[in-house]
C-alpha cells in the first residue's frame, strides 16, 4: 500500500521494542499519528508500566499546550505485548529501543529478522551504525538508524541514516515516517557516527566531563557558564542527567572503543556516579538532586547554591 502524498510504502503498524524512556515516546508518537502500536520489552511489567509513565510524563505537557493530544485515546492504540513474536508479526516497521550494547542489539535484530522478513528494521541506536547490524538482518535494504530525541515535543526531530546497503526508497520511506509524526526528518549522508546532533553533542559531553576529571570545575560551574553563554536554562551535566548516566557511560564507552585519539579515556567522575548507582534524573541523584535541581532555581545560573546557602546564613 502507498502513501497518497509521498508515493512511499505506508506504514501502518509498528513494533516498538523497548519500553525505556525514548523507546516509549517512540510508541506515544507513532499511536498519536493515528497508527497501531504493540510495545514490547523483556523486563515483565515494563510495557504496562510505560504506559503509566507516559501517562504522569505528558498530562503536564499536554495542559500546558505544548501537546494537542487525547491521551487516552493515543495510549488506548498502544498495545503491551509479552513476547517479541506477537510484537513484531504482521508489523511494517520495527524500532528497536534496548541498551546501547552492540552485542544485545544484534541478538534482538538476528530474532526480529527471523520472525519477520518483510517490515522495514530500525534503530534508535544514538552511537552504533546500523552496518553494524547489517550481516544479521535478512534484508539490509531496509534498514536504518532512526534517532529520535527524548522530549519529542521539545526536540521535535529525527534523524534517518542507512546502513550502506539501505535502498533510496526505504530512506524516502522513514523520512516521510518521521514527518507524519510531526518532526524535522535529516537524511544523513553516508555514515556519520553520531549523526549530526550527537556527534556535535558528544563533543560537547567529552570535554565537559574532561574539565570535571581534569579538576578545572565542578559540574554546576560547567553548566552555569555554558547557561549565561549560550542564554539556555539547562547546561550538560543537567541534560545528561536526564538521558541517564548509565546511559552516557554506554554511549562513551562505544566511543572510546573505536577512537584513534590516545586521549580517549573513560570519564572518572562518570562512571563513579553510575558505580554508585547516582544515574540522574531517574534515580534522583546524579550530578544534581532531584526533584528539584539547582538549575531549576529562580536564581540560577547567576547564583550558585553554595551562593544561596551562604546567604541563607547571612540572614
Amino acid at each position: 500500500m502507498m502513501d497518497s502524498q509521498t508515493g512511499a510504502p505506508s506504514v501502518a503498524i509498528v513494533a516498538v521494542v523497548g519500553a525505556g524512556l525514548l523507546g516509549s515516546q517512540i510508541a506515544a508518537m507513532t499511536a498519536a499519528s493515528g497508527r497501531d502500536v504493540r510495545l514490547f520489552d523483556v523486563a515483565p511489567g515494563a510495557s504496562e508500566g510505560a504506559l503509566n509513565r507516559l501517562r504522569t510524563m505528558l498530562t503536564p505537557v499536554i495542559a500546558a499546550g505544548d501537546l494537542d493530544w487525547d491521551l487516552d485515546a493515543v495510549l488506548g492504540r498502544i498495545r503491551p505485548v509479552e513476547t517479541l513474536a506477537e510484537a513484531v508479526k504482521s508489523a511494517d516497521l520495527v524500532i528497536e529501543a534496548v541498551r546501547e550494547h552492540l552485542p544485545t542489539k544484534r541478538e534482538v535484530f538476528a530474532e526480529i529478522s527471523r520472525l519477520n522478513q518483510t517490515a522495514y528494521l530500525a534503530t534508535n541506536s544514538s552511537s552504533l551504525p546500523s552496518s553494524l547490524l547489517a550481516d544479521v538482518v535478512a534484508d539490509p535494504g531496509k534498514l536504518v538508524n532512526l534517532h529520535f530525541f527524548s522530549e519529542f515535543w521539545v526536540r521535535s526531530m529525527v534523524e534517518v541514516m542507512g546502513c550502506g546497503e539501505t535502498t533510496p526508497e526505504t530512506l524516502e520511506t522513514m523520512a516521510a515516517f518521521g514527518r507524519s509524526l510531526g518532526l524535522v526528518s535529516i537524511v544523513v549522508r553516508g555514515e556519520s557516527k553520531g549523526f549530526v546532533i550527537n556527534r556535535i553533542w558528544r563533543a560537547v559531553k567529552r570535554e565537559s566531563l574532561r574539565v570535571v576529571d581534569e579538576g578545572h570545575a565542578d559540574p554546576e560551574e560547567v553548566d552555569r557558564l555554558w547557561a549565561l553563554f549560550f542564554g539556555t536554562k539547562i547546561g550538560p551535566f543537567g541534560i545528561m542527567d536526564s538521558i541517564g548516566l548509565d546511559v552516557i557511560a554506554d554511549i562513551e564507552d562505544s566511543y572510546i572503543a573505536v577512537a584513534t585519539d590516545p586521549a580517549e579515556h573513560r570519564s572518572r567522575v562518570l562512571h563513579d556516579h553510575v558505580t554508585n548507582g547516582q544515574l540522574g534524573q531517574k534515580s534522583g541523584t546524579g550530578f544534581y538532586a532531584y526533584p528539584n535541581p539547582a538549575f531549576t532555581r529562580a536564581s540560577w545560573p547567576r547564583q550558585s547554591a553554595s551562593d544561596d546557602d551562604e546567604q541563607g546564613q547571612a540572614d
